[in-house]
C-alpha cells in the first residue's frame, strides 16, 4: 500500500504499512438500461505476491504491483468483460477497509490534514482539518460549473474527497501519504476518506473511484484502467516526486522559455473592439515589453456557439487584426469555447441534435453566464460526427484562414457533463473530452499553443501546453456571493490565488501553470494597494505564464514601467520549482517560496499581524541564509537567530524578498 522503506527504525516502522496488507474490497458498478447496481468481486488466490485478482459474473480485474524506489508503488489494473454481450461501466468503486486506520491509530486524529485538489480549473484546492467541513455549494448552477457534479464536497466535517491525487498529512510529524492517478488518464479518478472518531466502533478508510460514466466494452474485451500511485515521505518532496513520475510517464515536453502575453478580458470583457486591440498592440510595440502573444478574449462573436457570426466590429477584419499582430512579431490568440453553446445561439435552434442529452432525451444545462446573451448555456456531444465536422471547420478558419495560432479552449467540462448520452458508446467521460481535445489540435497543427480552462485537470495532461489552475481573478477581492452560495470557486482575487499557490506542484511537469492575469492598474479596480501587491507577488513566484489584462493606453508611466520589472521577476522565478510551505497548515497557505531564491511571504487576513519566519525549521536553511532583500524597496532585512521577523504587516499585504545565500 504505502512505500517499503528499508530502514526498520521504530520511527519508520510505526507507519511503515505494506501495500500487500491492504483489504482491498471492490465492487463494479453496471449500467443496464436507465437503472444502476452494484456488485461486489471477489478475491481469488495467486501465487505470485505482486498480482491480484478479483471476478465475479460479469467482470475479471487484474492488477500487478510495482515499486518505484524514488516515489513508492505502483498499481497498474485491467477488467475484462467475461460475458457474451457488451456491458456498460459506470464506476468501480475501491475501498481499502484495513492499513488506513493503522497509519492513523499512532497520532490524534485532529492533527490530521488532507488535500483536496479540485475536478477542474476552477474547482476549489485546498487542505482541510479533520474538524474542517468541505462546503457544498446549495444551488446547483453553482456546483456545475466549480464543482464536480459526481464527486461533490460532502458537508460533513471528516468526509473528505479529492480529485485525482491526495496528500494525508500528520501535522504533528509533517510525515503524509499520497493516494494518486496515474496514466493513462483515461477515466476520472476519486479518493474518498472516512475519519470516524475515536469513540467509534467504525474503522477509518478510504475509498478510490474509477468514473467510466457510461463506457461500453464488447464481450472478451479488456481496457486498461488507470495506475494507482501510493507513496509516503514529507509533503512538498512527494508532489514534486509524483508530478515528475508522471512528466516521465508521459514524456511530456516543457518549454525552455515562459509564455508571456496581454489579454483583453479583464480591460474590456465582452465589449472589446477592433480599436481596443489595435491601440494596446501599438503600446506593446512601442514599449517593447517582450510579450509573447496578443489574445482576444470573449466578445468578438455575437452569441456563443456561433463562432463565425460576429459582432459588426470585427466581422470581416479577423484576419487583418491577426496580420497585425503577427506583423508586430506576436503570435495572435483568440478565445472559444468549443463544447458550450449559449441557448439562444443560431447552433443550438439549428442543430439541436449537437446538444449533449441525458437518458430521458432532456438537454443537459452546463452551467449560467451572466455575461452572454441566454445566460444558460447547454453542454454539446464532440461524439456526433455532424458536430465534429462543424468543429473542425470553425478550428480550421480560426487559425488557417484567419491566423490565430493561440487557442484559449474555455468552458472544456461542457464536452463530458455526468449524465450525458454520449453518441460514442465506446468512451468513458475522460476520453470523450480528450477525443474532443485532439480534434482541435489536428486541425490547429503542432505550432499552435493551446491554453485549457475550466478543463478537468486530468483530461489535460499531455494534452494542452498552458493549464487555468484556479478560478477567474476580479478587480475585487472576494465577492460576498461565493460565501452566500457556499463556494470558494467564485471569481476574485483571493480565490484565484489560492487555487494557484496550492497547485504549484504541478508546474512544469504537466504543462506551465495559467495563474490568470494580472492587473497592475490603480484606477478602475476596487482592490486595495496591498492586494495588488499581493496579486502581483503571488504570480510572480509562481513561476506560471505572464499575462497582463490592462487597458494599457490608461496607465501611467509608472504603472507602465513596473511590467519590466514584473517581467524579469517572474522569468527567474520559471527558472525554478514554487513551494507552498505550509501547504498543509493552512488553507490559503501564506510562506511561498521559489527555490531560485525568492520568499514571499502573505497575511490574508484583514487585520494587522507580526510574522516570524523560521528559516531553518521551515526553508531547511539552517546557517545558509547571507541575507535578505526586499524586491521592491531593496532593504536588507534583519535576521535573528536564523528568524526573520515581520512587524505589522497590513491586511492582505504580502512582500517579496530575494534571498541571499553564503
Amino acid at each position: 500500500m504505502f512505500i517499503k522503506n528499508k530502514k526498520k527504525d521504530k520511527e519508520t516502522r510505526k507507519y511503515d504499512i505494506l501495500w500487500d496488507e491492504a483489504d482491498f474490497l471492490p465492487s463494479i458498478q453496471l449500467k443496464f438500461g436507465i437503472k444502476r447496481k452494484l456488485y461486489p468481486l471477489t478475491k481469488q488466490f495467486t501465487n505470485k505476491r505482486e498480482t491480484i485478482y478479483y471476478v465475479n459474473k460479469y467482470i475479471e480485474l487484474k492488477g500487478k504491483w510495482e515499486n518505484f524506489p524514488d516515489l513508492g508503488s505502483k498499481l497498474s489494473l485491467k477488467l475484462k468483460n467475461i460475458t457474451d454481450s457488451s456491458i456498460r461501466l459506470a464506476r468501480l468503486v475501491f475501498p481499502a477497509e484495513n492499513g488506513f486506520d493503522k497509519f492513523l491509530k499512532f497520532s490524534d486524529i485532529e492533527n490530521f490534514s488532507f488535500l483536496r485538489n479540485g475536478y477542474q480549473s476552477w474547482s476549489t484546492s485546498r487542505s482541510y482539518k479533520i474538524k474542517d467541513k468541505p462546503l457544498r455549494p446549495w444551488l446547483q448552477l453553482v456546483s456545475l460549473a466549480s464543482s464536480n457534479m459526481a464527486n461533490l464536497p460532502s458537508n460533513t466535517p471528516g468526509l473528505l474527497s479529492s480529485d485525482m491525487f491526495s496528500i494525508i498529512c500528520d501535522l504533528e510529524t509533517n510525515k503524509s501519504f499520497l493516494i494518486g492517478q496515474a496514466d493513462p488518464f483515461d477515466q476520472f479518478f476519486y479518493i474518498k476518506l472516512y475519519f470516524f472518531k475515536k469513540k467509534s466502533e467504525k474503522i477509518n478508510y478510504f475509498e478510490i473511484l474509477f468514473d467510466f460514466g457510461r463506457k461500453m466494452i464488447m464481450p472478451g474485451e479488456t481496457i486498461k484502467l488507470d495506475s494507482i500511485i501510493f507513496a509516503f515521505g514529507e509533503t512538498n518532496e512527494l508532489l514534486r516526486n509524483y508530478f515528475s513520475f508522471i512528466n516521465m510517464q508521459m514524456n511530456i515536453d516543457i518549454p525552455e522559455k515562459n509564455i508571456r502575453g496581454w489579454s483583453s478580458w479583464y480591460c474590456f470583457n465582452n465589449k472589446v473592439t477592433f480599436e481596443n486591440i489595435t491601440a494596446n498592440l501599438n503600446i506593446i510595440k512601442k514599449r517593447d515589453f517582450k510579450f509573447d502573444c496578443i489574445q482576444l478574449d470573449d466578445g468578438y462573436q455575437k452569441y456563443v456557439g456561433d463562432w463565425l457570426d460576429l459582432t459588426r466590429n470585427f466581422d470581416g477584419r479577423m484576419k487583418e487584426l491577426a496580420d497585425n499582430i503577427t506583423k508586430a512579431g506576436l503570435k495572435p490568440g483568440i478565445w472559444i469555447a468549443p463544447f458550450a453553446a449559449d441557448i439562444k445561439s443560431e447552433l443550438v435552434k439549428i442543430h439541436p441534435e449537437y446538444i449533449l442529452r441525458n437518458e430521458f432525451g432532456h438537454p443537459l444545462t452546463g452551467g449560467f453566464n451572466p455575461d452572454w446573451h441566454g445566460k444558460l448555456f447547454y453542454g454539446l456531444d464532440i461524439t456526433n460526427p455532424r458536430f465534429e465536422e462543424y468543429l473542425r471547420k470553425v478550428i480550421k478558419i480560426l487559425v488557417h484562414e484567419w491566423g490565430f495560432k493561440l487557442l484559449k479552449l474555455d468552458f472544456l467540462y461542457a464536452g463530458c457533463l455526468r449524465g450525458g448520452t454520449h453518441h460514442n458508446l465506446n468512451f468513458s467521460r475522460a476520453e470523450v473530452l480528450k477525443y474532443g481535445i485532439n480534434v482541435i489540435k489536428e486541425e490547429a497543427g503542432e505550432d499552435t499553443i493551446i491554453i485549457g480552462c475550466g478543463m478537468p485537470i486530468t483530461t489535460g495532461i499531455g494534452m494542452v501546453d498552458i493549464m487555468r489552475v484556479g478560478p477567474d481573478t476580479a478587480s475585487v477581492w472576494k465577492k460576498f456571493s461565493g460565501s452566500f452560495l457556499q463556494t470558494a470557486s467564485m471569481i476574485g482575487t483571493r480565490n484565484s490565488i489560492r487555487n494557484f499557490i496550492v497547485r504549484s506542484c504541478m508546474n512544469k511537469f504537466l504543462w506551465i501553470n495559467d495563474p490568470d492575469c494580472i492587473m497592475i492598474r490603480e484606477k478602475k479596480t476596487k482592490l486595495t494597494k496591498s492586494q495588488r501587491i499581493t496579486q502581483i507577488n503571488a504570480i510572480i513566484l509562481s513561476g506560471g505564464n505572464l499575462f497582463y489584462s490592462d487597458d494599457l493606453t490608461g496607465l501611467s508611466d509608472f504603472e507602465l514601467d513596473l511590467i519590466y520589472k514584473i517581467n524579469e521577476l517572474n522569468n527567474q522565478c520559471y527558472k525554478g520549482f514554487s513551494i507552498p510551505v505550509d501547504l498543509m497548515y493552512k488553507e490559503l497557505p501564506e510562506i511561498y517560496y521559489n527555490t531560485v531564491g525568492y520568499l514571499a511571504v502573505f497575511n490574508f487576513k484583514n487585520y494587522k499581524v507580526d510574522k516570524l519566519i523560521n528559516l531553518e525549521k521551515e526553508l531547511c536553511m539552517a546557517g545558509k541564509v547571507k541575507k535578505i532583500i526586499d524586491v521592491w524597496t531593496e532593504d536588507e532585512q534583519i535576521i535573528k537567530n536564523n528568524k526573520l521577523e515581520l512587524k505589522k504587516m497590513p491586511p492582505f499585504h504580502s512582500r517579496l524578498f530575494k534571498i541571499i545565500n553564503e
